[in-house]
């Protein structure tokens, strides 16, 4: 009788746990839905005045090598979320322009995300108004539950990175740094392109770094 018990028990708390186990599976697994501004290392159309013919991040060798990709993918290969849907949108304009008008996407500023992430600051010229422009752009897409996280830059700039910092700081945002862009060549495409505007964006490698920086913040800020 003694043995039948212990062995009841030990079945039960089998269950149990199995149940506990699949209850915080069933509690994580949800729709994710990120949106992704940046500029042409997220997206440029053709150029072949400059030797671009994709139609992706430019200088990735495929479409499916860019990094707003390989993170799509892996957020859907996780297995962490039920559905995952990743938006993206090259506001280059913006950065050459804080005047430009938002309101021309108005297809990602209708909706509401849980992570905005801004992938961009490399065209900025225009640093005495940049903490404004980008904490009102931020505010622009965001919505009231979005996570927001902020990327370093992949062509190093001080002032511009302290920058998008301080916003980060300021709004309790959350920073990835880019410092490894800064130290290491493997990261760009200057011995796959000819014209030096399309070489010095990331490489396949630098794509794939970009993606898994962003992967894991987004794990983190959720």
């Amino acid at each position: 009788m003694k043995i039948f018990v212990k062995i009841t028990f030990g079945i039960l708390g089998i269950l149990l746990l199995s149940c506990s186990d699949q209850d915080e599976n069933q509690q994580f697994r949800k729709d994710i839905s990120v949106l992704i501004v940046g500029n042409s290392i997220l997206q440029h159309a053709p150029a072949p005045n400059i030797g671009w013919y994709g139609d992706w991040g430019m200088a990735a060798s495929a479409p499916e090598k860019d990094f707003y990709r390989i993170y799509s993918k892996l957020l859907t290969d996780s297995g962490k979320y039920t559905s995952v849907e990743v938006d993206a949108k090259n506001i280059g304009h913006w950065e050459v322009d804080f005047t430009y008008d938002l309101n021309q996407y108005v297809d990602i500023s209708s909706k509401s995300y849980d992570v905005f992430i801004v992938r961009l600051g490399e065209n900025v010229g225009n640093t005495d108004e940049y903490y404004s422009a980008l904490t009102d752009m931020i505010n622009h897409f965001k919505h009231s539950e979005t996570k927001v996280i902020i990327t370093g830059m992949v062509w190093e700039h001080l002032v511009k990175e302290s920058i998008q910092q301080q916003v980060a700081d300021d709004n309790d945002y959350l920073f990835v740094p880019t410092t490894d862009f800064h130290h290491n060549l493997s990261y760009f495409s200057f011995d796959l392109f000819e014209n030096r505007e399309v070489a010095g964006h990331p490489s396949d490698l630098g794509m794939q770094n970009i993606a898994e920086l962003l992967y894991n913040a987004t794990i983190e800020a959720l």
